[in-house]
């Protein structure tokens, strides 16, 4: 009898066999995943589905690997960065793009040092349909590509995951950079345009976000770069129903991002990118501004600003200008600051246009001059603000006093330069001009003019003791935060005891405090064998500290050492963009100065959603030392 032969297995189902192989895979993994790279001869080819789903499947194993990793290291403090599913797409090896400050050059087309006092001279239309000058020629920067744009920003400065205060108490701003704070603003940011927008399940809701006429610009990789570096929490909160509310709003808020690439890539002028995003950025204003409808609404306000905002790296006065103009008459056609509906949007606008008239030495327009801001009331006493010889509404500091890096020496300085912001405004305050003053009230006033000279040069005197961070073997050696704000205070006192701008008390041939011999025996520490310009020694000071986090709780203090620093290098070569392609030094300047307001920009963007009475406090407060200082005070009268 034939035995029959034995039935042949039944095929397991396809499904099956691979769920059974990624089950292997999963619990054989070992360290990090082995990312796929994706090679295509057309961009086209990156659209595919199946490309799609295995790079965010890849993707998302990174980012929970990485949450893994950090969770058992967390004792070790040594956190692993992974790859993130946007490194995943790069067809090749990474380009490492160093900075070389002394090497760069300049942009021909830029005009000069010319400004425009007021707004009433404009047509309707600011800005016409012709192809503006910045961008008919570009810098000379090799062409971009997004794709190998890696977080060189980040290995320049030297990123750090967010330091807590000493205290462990609240932060000033609620801000930090690292990969954790990305992801966490872009899921927030992506998941509210996604219900905004009704989307289903089984849509990619990174594929709704808006996205630039020109196939070059990748609006994504923008997006995550701009909330890295410039958006708090409060930024999230307050700007995001207005970002959701027009894709105008959102796409040109990443001008600022860009240009903040362009510095760590160490572009002399606008990288093809950064002219790309400002050309669509304008001919959103254009579109918005021919049209009735939107023609004087918030968004229509709120892209002009970011144009402003990403307009300030380039430091061409007459451009930035033009645009705070734009603002201003906008403000002032909705019935000036008082009438906005929006808050937090006139607050951002006063902001902006305050930072401008800082660095480039300039007064206020009316529509902001003759504003007056709320009155500041301090709820907490224990409250974090940010705390600057421009702003401390307690009797003494209590903020930065609390932070790692604010030691004694740094401490004592903020404090007398706070003392002489105040001493000099409350002395010219009584000096106002006076008519028909009587003798008693003549030698008050004598009287108190000597109290202060003689306070002054108290502080002077003390300044002028003050070793350099670069001298060894003191208490103070190395740091580099004390030494940003000593070099600062250099500028500063010197500018208000002399009467004259900050960009002149630069020059250590015209510094007071410098020409001590004690201040310039200092000097030499620094490895310059001549003086060089203050805001040199001051920008190359700001390359050692950690500026990734803004000083942390001393971030008013950074917005006050760097917006100083930025009117400071005001130079004719940093005006008169035509000469400087001739000299290398001229080029350094400018450099320089683009650096400073880059980094005191930044510092005012973060914390303006936070803290907007502080910052516009701390800006005004500013502008009238300036004032006093380029007008000489005032002096009183008898009849």
């Amino acid at each position: 009898m034939a035995v029959p032969s034995e039935s042949p297995p039944k095929p397991q189902s396809k499904a099956k066999a691979n769920r059974r192989k990624v089950k292997h895979r999963r619990a054989n993994r070992d360290g990090s995943p082995q990312l796929q790279f994706v090679t295509a001869t057309n961009p086209l080819q990156f659209k595919d589905e199946s490309v799609k789903r295995s790079v965010r499947s890849q993707a998302m194993i990174a980012f929970r690997n990485k949450n893994r990793t950090k969770l058992k290291l967390k004792s070790l403090k040594t956190p692993e960065k992974a790859p993130t599913g946007e490194e995943s797409l790069v067809s090749g090896p990474s380009t490492t793009i160093a900075l070389h400050a002394h090497m760069v050059g300049v942009t021909p087309d830029l005009f000069g040092p010319q400004v425009v006092e007021e707004y009433d001279e404009f047509p309707r239309y600011l800005y016409p349909s012709t192809s503006p000058a910045w961008w008919s020629t570009t810098s000379q920067s090799e062409p971009f590509s997004d794709t190998e744009e890696t977080d060189y920003a980040l290995a320049i400065r030297g990123s750090s995951n967010s330091r807590s205060n000493s205290t462990g108490s609240i932060r000033v701003v609620e801000y930090e950079d690292s990969d954790s704070h990305e992801d966490l603003q872009m899921r927030l940011l992506v998941g509210k345009l996604a219900t905004s927008l009704r989307i289903g399940d089984g849509v990619d809701p990174f594929n709704v976000l808006p996205q630039f006429q020109n196939p070059k610009l990748n609006s994504l990789y923008l997006l995550r770069k701009c909330v890295r570096a410039f958006a708090s929490d409060s930024t999230i909160a307050k700007w995001l129903p207005a970002l959701l509310s027009h894709p105008h709003i959102m796409l040109s808020s990443t001008l600022l991002a860009s240009t903040w690439l362009d510095m760590h890539a160490g572009c002399s002028g606008d990288s093809e990118r950064t002219s790309l995003v400002k050309k669509e950025t304008i001919n959103m204003i254009n579109e918005r501004k021919s049209c009735s409808d939107t023609n004087y609404e918030d968004a229509t306000l709120m892209v002009i600003l970011h144009l402003l905002a990403g307009e300030m790296w380039s430091c061409n006065e007459k451009i930035l200008r033009f645009h705070e103009s734009g603002v201003a008459k906008l403000i002032a056609q909705r019935g000036g600051m008082q009438s906005l509906e929006n808050g937090t949007v006139g607050e951002v606008a006063a902001a902006c246009c305050y930072h401008c008239d800082v660095f480039c030495e300039a007064d206020s327009l009316s529509v902001f001059r003759d504003w007056n801001p709320p009155n500041y009331a301090l709820g907490d006493d224990t409250a974090a603000i940010p705390e600057s010889p421009l702003f401390c509404p307690r009797p003494e500091f209590a903020t930065i006093v609390n932070d790692s890096h604010c030691s004694r020496f740094t401490h004592d300085l903020l404090c007398d330069m706070r003392d002489l912001t105040d001493l000099f405004l409350t002395h010219h305050a009584e000096l106002e001009v006076i008519f028909d003053i009587d003798e008693g009230e003549m030698r008050r006033l004598s009287s108190a003019s000597v109290d202060y000279d003689i306070k002054v040069a108290e502080i002077r005197e003390r300044l002028a003791s003050l070793p350099s961070a670069y001298i060894p073997g003191l208490p103070m050696s190395n740091d580099w935060v004390y030494e940003a704000c000593r070099i600062t205070a250099l500028i500063y006192t010197t500018s208000i005891i002399m009467r004259v701008p900050f960009s002149v008390a630069a020059d250590p041939c015209q510094n007071l405090v410098f020409s001590d011999s004690r201040a310039l025996a200092n000097a030499q520490a620094g490895g310059h064998m001549l003086p060089i310009r203050l805001t040199e020694a001051l920008y190359e000071v700001m390359e050692r500290t950690d500026t990734s986090n803004i000083w942390d709780d001393m971030s008013g203090v950074l917005y006050w050492v760097c917006s100083v620093g930025a009117a400071a290098a005001r130079t004719p070569a940093s005006i008169n963009m035509a000469q400087q392609s001739r000299f290398l030094s001229h080029g350094y300047a400018v450099w320089i100065r683009r650096s400073l307001i880059m980094f005191s920009t930044r510092a005012m963007i973060v914390l303006v959603f936070q803290h907007p009475l502080p910052v516009i406090l701390a800006q005004r407060r500013l502008l009238k030392v300036q004032k006093l200082i380029r007008t000489g005070g005032t002096r009183p009268l008898r009849s």
